[in-house]
């Protein structure tokens, strides 16, 4: 079971293992979210009635309701009221010596704690002083363990390794902290540990395959602004099915031809020095791919990315990809041609979000190109994301949009929502483009500091005439808030 509140997927099979993967797709898809999913009755009981039942269930379990509907994810966090918690927080020695003596004095054997949370806000706590804490937490039982420094010198000084028996650990997250050795000799594989995340942690190569090594049950890895000289990920745990990286650009190899089990994949940084590999045989059930390159995509890691994608993406159910990653996928020769691209099979893909974060001719161009290219005729939920900043109006006319719009595969749309509109003549054209395309969508809400209809020099009045029409009818909805009611799948993972 994965104890992962944003989900993993399920895998294949035939039988009655293909109707579990169309349950647990069903569920992705609510987890997503959309104004279109029905009301089930658990998610009707009060918040305090859900929680009580969250307490009768192991910590595993209680995680993966988030699975059953928008209502059940994260709310597992706020079990800790009624269950075992222990949150020491040091701001002082004062408070470290009463941490220290209140463990002393406590009985044994331990009572038993859920969670064990342990934030340094000292500079001068030694690793001695740290593995006492660790060591408690481990004689408690802990289950979901989180370790993190808020001073800069503590976390280069500090030095974390995972306590000699901790059968019960599920969940362990770190923070600012160094690990140089994972485990002293005798030490015994953590069978149960399921989930590992780790946030600017700098840590030795071997350290980190020793930890790879000692976690055989290892189902979702998260690495955001890690720092490792040579970290290559050539020896992950056989059934990982999800991967987060975030800013972690020291890293030399990621490939992971011997993880065919893996279901989600979440990559944010740059590209052009990643030896990108994901599984040619895996089963992708969402996919986040935000680059940031400086340099435009060139020939060669534009084949590099084709390459490095799985070879069926037809049970891909979420995708967010940013405009960098579509300029790659579907890019336009110097004539303006179409480049020949293979005919990729998203028919499963029921969420597209976009991070357009320019919005030249070219972007809208590529976005036409990557539509008509990469085959979505399921899908039911669309998020464009704008530039959160204002920008200068964009140079050239809207007729250098060099790239035909689409004439089919919207079909199914239901719910469209653009963030950040700021009334560019592309944006303006986007929402056109939509709003004729989409015969499906009952609501396409729009996000902008102006939510008054506004001439756009450079439009066609065709396209602005359209959208007044559609906010006077009900179809577009104008908002200045972003509605937490309509977020992306994805939305913990922009801008990493």
């Amino acid at each position: 079971m994965v104890i992962d509140s944003g989900g993993g997927g399920g895998g294949g099979g035939s039988g009655s293992g293909a109707k579990k993967q169309k349950v647990d797709e069903h569920d992705r898809c609510e987890a997503a979210g959309s104004d279109a999913i029905r009301a089930d009755r658990i998610s009707a009981l009060p918040d305090e009635l859900r929680l009580h039942i969250l307490t009768h269930l192991p910590l595993k379990d209680a995680i993966h309701t988030g699975a059953l509907a928008r209502g059940w994810r994260d709310l597992w966090k706020r079990r800790w009221a009624h269950r075992a918690s222990v949150e020491v927080h040091l701001r002082s020695r004062d408070d470290l010596r009463r941490e220290l003596d209140a463990l002393a004095r406590e009985p044994r054997p331990r009572r038993r704690l859920d969670r064990f949370s342990l934030i340094v806000d000292i500079w001068n706590l030694k690793s001695s002083e740290l593995r006492r804490f660790l060591d408690y937490a481990a004689e408690c039982g802990v289950e979901d363990l989180h370790v993190e420094t808020l001073q800069g010198t503590t976390a280069s000084r500090l030095n974390f390794h995972l306590p000699l028996s901790s059968p019960a650990l599920a969940s362990l997250s770190l923070r600012h902290i160094s690990v140089s050795k994972m485990y002293h000799k005798g030490a015994r594989p953590f069978h149960a540990l399921e989930v590992i995340r780790l946030a600017s942690v700098s840590f030795r190569r071997e350290a980190f395959r020793e930890m790879m090594a000692l976690c055989p049950s290892l189902l979702t890895l998260d690495l955001r602004c890690c720092s490792c000289n040579g970290l290559v990920f050539d020896r992950l745990p056989p059934n990982l099915r999800s991967l987060t990286i975030a800013g972690c650009d020291r890293i030399t190899s990621l490939d992971f031809v011997r993880v065919p089990s893996l279901r989600s994949f979440r990559y944010s940084g740059c590209f052009s020095n990643l030896p990108l590999s994901i599984p040619r045989d895996a089963v992708l059930s969402d996919l986040y791919i935000q680059l940031y390159d400086s340099v435009s995509m060139k020939e060669w890691h534009i084949d590099k990315l084709r390459k490095s994608l799985p070879k069926d993406l037809s049970r891909l159910n979420v995708l967010t990809i940013s405009y960098k990653a579509l300029t790659g996928a579907s890019v336009l020769s110097d004539d303006g041609v179409s480049a020949q691209l293979p005919n990729f099979n998203l028919h499963g893909l029921k969420e597209l979000h976009l991070l357009m974060l320019q919005t030249k001719a070219v972007n809208l161009a590529n976005l036409y190109l990557f539509l008509k290219t990469f085959q979505c005729p399921n899908l039911e939920r669309l998020f464009v994301q704008l530039p959160a900043y204002r920008l200068k109006p964009t140079e050239g006319s809207i007729d250098q949009v060099r790239e035909e719009p689409p004439e089919d595969g919207l079909d199914n749309l239901v719910m469209i929502k653009v963030m950040n509109f700021n009334w560019c003549p592309t944006e303006v054209q986007l929402v056109s483009f939509l709003l004729r395309k989409a015969s499906s969508l009952q609501k396409l809400l729009i996000v902008s500091r102006n939510v008054t209809p506004m001439d756009s020099p450079g439009a066609p009045e065709a396209d602005l005439s359209l959208l007044k029409e559609a906010l006077v009818n009900g179809t577009i909805m104008f908002t200045e808030s972003d509605n937490a009611a309509t977020q992306p799948y994805h939305k913990a993972y922009i801008n990493l």
